[in-house]
């Protein structure tokens, strides 16, 4: 017993596509889900760059990484994540004395 499809449309400007269509024939927004090019290899390296861990939920959400290569990714942002925040923290500190050392002179 088949059951009547439910028609496709697309998330953007909501008029009916074919379910097989990649992109929307009328607005171009594409209609699977983790498979743009922030989704790629190439997409999230370029993504870990600009926005460090904030990443991550492509690199989950993406249908092109194998679940090896999702584990490596996520244990290099968070390495670098962790790292950041250390390094920031040290930029804290060294302002913090900076400035109590400036103003103890007066």
């Amino acid at each position: 017993m088949n059951l009547p499809q439910q028609p496709f449309t697309c998330p953007r400007c909501h008029l009916l596509v074919e379910e097989k269509d990649n992109f929307c024939r009328h607005c171009g927004k594409t209609l699977k889900t983790g498979q743009t090019f922030f989704y790629s290899h190439t997409g999230i390296i370029l993504l870990a760059v600009l926005i460090g861990p904030f990443a991550l939920p492509c690199v989950w959400m993406s249908k092109q990484i194998s679940l090896t290569a999702k584990g490596i990714y996520t244990a290099v942002l968070l390495i670098l994540g962790v790292l950041l925040v250390q390094m920031c923290y040290r930029m804290y500190q060294l302002t913090l004395s900076v400035t109590q050392g400036y103003l103890g002179a007066f």
